[in-house]
């Protein structure tokens, strides 16, 4: 079994389709799944944030999360290792993708907690209020795991998927008690917060990691007495092309130029196709926090400051 939703096309078709005239054909939509490849737990997230699962709530959401991880015959962060090693080789931190598995446990039952909690509790089982506040100190506790010391650009999809689970929750407890004649929950300003770190941090590791990824490709000419030879190499796979050209023919002056932009290819399809439309429901969702940050009540749950 996998878990499966129906999403729309990629965010940067429903940003160009939002310029297009009124009465234009409806965008497709089409059935995938959270299956680590294709679409990331980020990447659900995201299509969530911006409507293009417009019928899927956020319970429905976290569900289908929690399913991905406990599937039998499955291994979800599996599947995002081996994208991220596809692009980065053995550079990855193996530790910290470990214990983010370990971590996977706890953070089931604190969505799965979540979930289920009443909004308003007669004090026998804890509200939505104080489960979403025992999963939002969690995740700020085991950011470490993510923003690793040690090769953090290969845990860029680690920490984007459990950063977009903290975010909807978030999301969906400053939404949850924030209640027409008071003001906004305090969610709120914990939501713009934390869409400000991980914007900042996630825009600054991809751009490291395409910095590192193009610093793992070189380039070498040896000249001989006839002929030159010109030598691309890629550190992380192990390719090396070579191009034979005699003095002072050019036949090979592109050969090196040609490699990177190959090389550059592959960098720029991970991230359009795993990291970009993530920052952009990031960015979509911290300009929703800031309009509801002014004027926040101190108190989650503002109707207990009345």
């Amino acid at each position: 079994m996998r878990v499966t939703f129906l999403v729309g096309c990629s965010l940067t078709l429903l940003l160009l389709a939002t310029l297009t005239l009124v009465g234009s054909s409806p965008l497709a939509r089409e059935e995938e799944i959270i299956d680590g490849r294709k679409t990331t737990i980020a990447l659900a997230v995201a299509h969530y944030l911006v409507g293009l699962i417009p019928n899927e709530t956020v319970q429905d959401l976290l569900n289908s999360i929690i399913s991905a991880f406990e599937e039998e015959e499955f291994d979800y962060w599996g599947e995002v290792k081996d994208q991220v090693e596809e692009l980065v080789g053995i550079y990855i931190n193996e530790h910290n993708m470990h214990q983010v598995e370990v971590y996977q446990s706890d953070l089931e039952t604190l969505m799965d907690r979540y979930n289920n909690a009443p909004i308003e509790s007669d004090g026998t089982y804890p509200d939505k209020n104080q489960q979403a506040a025992a999963l939002h100190a969690s995740i700020l506790s085991h950011r470490y795991l993510t923003e690793a010391a040690l090769y953090p650009e290969s845990m860029i999809l680690h920490f984007q998927d459990i950063s977009s689970i903290h975010s909807v929750i978030l999301k969906d407890a400053a939404e949850t008690y924030s209640f027409e004649g008071y003001p906004p929950s305090a969610w709120w300003i914990d939501l713009n917060e934390a869409m400000d770190h991980y914007i900042t941090y996630g825009t600054n590791l991809r751009s490291s990691l395409i910095t590192w990824r193009m610093d793992q490709v070189t380039c070498e000419v040896i000249t001989g007495r006839n002929y030159d030879e010109y030598f691309a190499s890629d550190l992380v796979t192990g390719e090396v092309s070579k191009c034979l050209e005699l003095h002072e023919t050019d036949s090979c002056a592109n050969h090196c130029d040609l490699f990177l932009q190959h090389k550059q290819q592959s960098v720029d399809l991970f991230t359009s196709s795993k990291v970009n439309d993530v920052i952009v429901a990031w960015k979509k969702l911290k300009q929703l926090a800031e309009e509801n940050t002014p004027g926040a009540s101190r108190f989650y749950d503002p109707r207990e400051g009345h």
